[in-house]
C-alpha cells in the first residue's frame, strides 16, 4: 500500500524504511532484531490510535523515529519510545493545524498550571503561550521547530511542563528578585496551633529560629535558590531539573540533597550561635524543621510580590 497521508504501509516495508534511515552502526544492531517489523508496526498503530484526527505519512514518521536514536541506542530504547507523543509532536512541527489544535487542547493546561505555581498572572501566562507556540511549532532560520526535537524518551506532558516553567521564569525575571521571608513564615508551617509542644517551641524560639533560617537561605547561591524553587514552587521532578540543566536525574537529585543539607546545617549553626544552647537542644528543634522542610520552603522561597 502507499505511504502517503493517512495510508498504511506493510510491516516489512516499514522495517526497510527504518533501517535505511539509521546510521551504519545502529543499522547493524537493529537489523538483528527478529521482531523489528512487528515492533515498528505496533508503534505506528499506537500513534494512529492515540491521535486518530492527526495524520503523518508512515514513511515520514518511521524515518523521523529512526533519527531520534543515539549511537548507543538498542532494543530497550526502541520498545520504550513514546510513539504516540512523537507522532503528535512531529505533525505539529510539520505545520499540521489539526495536530496543533490537538496538542494545545491536550497539553497547554500545563502552562496555566505553571503560571499558578510561579504566580505569573494571566497576562504573563498568555504571553508565555504565544512564545511557546512559536518555539514549538515554528521553524526559524537558526533552529527547527522544537516539537521536531522531542525524543519520546520522556513524557510529553512533563516536557511541556518544563518548557512552560522555564519560559515563565524567564518572563518573570525571578532570579533578579530579592527573596524576603516573614519573621513568622517558617513557624506558620512548623507549628500547628493545636500542637502544644510545637506551640511552646514557637513561643520560646520563634524569632531566633526564623532569623537563623532566613540567614541560611540568604547564604545560598542564586543557582541553589533557583534549584529549590524548581522543586518546591514549580513542582518539578529531579527528571525535569535534570532536563533543564542537561544532567542525569541522579546528579540533579544529589544537587538538591546537598542544598538542603547545607541549608539545614547552616540553620543549625545559626540557632546554636544565637541561643547559646546545647547541641542536643538545637538538634531537637531542627528535627521538627527537617520534618516539615518541604512545606516550609514553599512559603519562605516565595519572591517578594512587590519586587
Amino acid at each position: 500500500m502507499g505511504e502517503g497521508r493517512g495510508e498504511y504501509t506493510s510491516a516489512m516495508r516499514v522495517r526497510e524504511i527504518f533501517l535505511a534511515a539509521l546510521a551504519d552502526p545502529l543499522r547493524a544492531a537493529f537489523a538483528g532484531l527478529t521482531d523489528l517489523a512487528e515492533t515498528l508496526d505496533a508503534h505506528l498503530a499506537t500513534a494512529r490510535g492515540a491521535w486518530p484526527r492527526v495524520a503523518v505519512g508512515d514513511a515520514a514518521f518511521i524515518t523521523h523515529l529512526a533519527g531520534l536514536f543515539a549511537d548507543d541506542a538498542g532494543e530497550a530504547e526502541l520498545r520504550s519510545v513514546r510513539s504516540g507523543d512523537v507522532y503528535l509532536a512531529l505533525a505539529c512541527a510539520l505545520g499540521d493545524q489539526a495536530a496543533i489544535v490537538e496538542f494545545e487542547r491536550a497539553y497547554f493546561d500545563e502552562i496555566d498550571r505553571a503560571a499558578v505555581r510561579t504566580r505569573a498572572g494571566t497576562d504573563l501566562a498568555g504571553e508565555a503561550k504565544q512564545n511557546i507556540r512559536r518555539i514549538l511549532f515554528v521553524a526559524e532560520s537558526n533552529r527547527p521547530a522544537a516539537a521536531a526535537t522531542f525524543s519520546g524518551r520522556g513524557d510529553l506532558r512533563g516536557w511541556i511542563r518544563v518548557t512552560a516553567t522555564r519560559e515563565l521564569i524567564r518572563l518573570l525575571g525571578r532570579d533578579k528578585r530579592e527573596i524576603k521571608i516573614d519573621d513568622d513564615a517558617l513557624f506558620d508551617f512548623l507549628s500547628p496551633a493545636n500542637d502544644p509542644e510545637l506551640s511552646y517551641i514557637r513561643d520560646l524560639y520563634r524569632a531566633e529560629c526564623s532569623d537563623a533560617f532566613r540567614t541560611a537561605l540568604d547564604a545560598l547561591s542564586t543557582k541553589d535558590r533557583s534549584l529549590l524553587r524548581y522543586q518546591v514552587l514549580d513542582g518539578l521532578t529531579v527528571d525535569d531539573i535534570g532536563a533543564i540543566h542537561g544532567i542525569h536525574r541522579a546528579t540533579a537529585a544529589r544537587w538538591i540533597a546537598s542544598i538542603r543539607d547545607r541549608l539545614l546545617e547552616h540553620t543549625r549553626t545559626e540557632v546554636q550561635r544565637r541561643l547559646g544552647i546545647a547541641t542536643s537542644e538545637v538538634d531537637s528543634i531542627l528535627r521538627l524543621v527537617h520534618s516539615r522542610l518541604d512545606v516550609s520552603l514553599e512559603r519562605v522561597l516565595l519572591p517578594d510580590s512587590a519586587g
